[in-house]
């Protein structure tokens, strides 16, 4: 694996990171603008989108879902 292709690998475990990651004041914005379930929607498909992209870039077997630090 060339380190272009692992820097990818661990920008996309960031992002999937961050996507799983509870944000309590954006998540507070979206309660109080009535979007909270529609947010929760986008998250779900830019997930699933995520995993596709991970499995056409790195292999079939190639998503796992990130462990979180305990901090989460």
């Amino acid at each position: 694996m060339t380190d272009k292709h692992q820097k990818r690998r661990d920008g996309l475990t960031i992002l999937l990171e961050s996507l799983h990651k509870p944000d309590s004041k954006l998540r507070g914005c979206a309660h109080n603008q009535k979007c909270y379930n529609e947010l929760m929607e986008w998250r779900d498909e830019v997930i699933e989108y995520l995993q596709v992209r991970s499995q056409q870039e790195f292999g079939a077997d190639s998503y796992k879902p990130p462990e979180y630090p305990s901090r989460y």
